[in-house]
């Protein structure tokens, strides 16, 4: 008795291409291309060059620390908002305990 052939489901395509994963040297493998002032080439060539680096790495490296300094802004900034939160706490806690503490007549 001959077996029926199973019906194989087609593969599902993504809406949205699947992000480049990074291999383990932490490269990933997408090509940007930029178009720079010359001078700021220049001065980006120059910097690469006294930080012993190709422009390539220079370029990468400045727009991680850029990013990362983003980052601790943002976390500075939600730090500086609690600590305001807080202080209007203390303040209005100080308050009721003023009004709670016994007055000598």
């Amino acid at each position: 008795m001959a077996r029926k052939k199973e019906a194989v489901p087609e593969p599902v395509t993504p809406a949205v291409p699947p992000v480049k994963k990074a291999a383990a040297t932490g490269r990933i493998s997408d090509r940007v291309q930029l178009r720079l002032l010359e001078a700021t080439r220049n001065k980006l060539l120059e910097a690469a060059t006294a930080n012993g680096r190709t422009l390539n790495e220079e370029i990468i490296d400045r727009l991680t620390q850029s990013l990362e300094r983003d980052e601790i802004q943002k976390l500075s900034d939600r730090l500086k908002a609690q600590g305001d939160r807080l202080a209007t706490f203390e303040g209005e806690l100080a308050s009721i305990v003023e009004r709670l503490r016994p007055r000598d007549e």
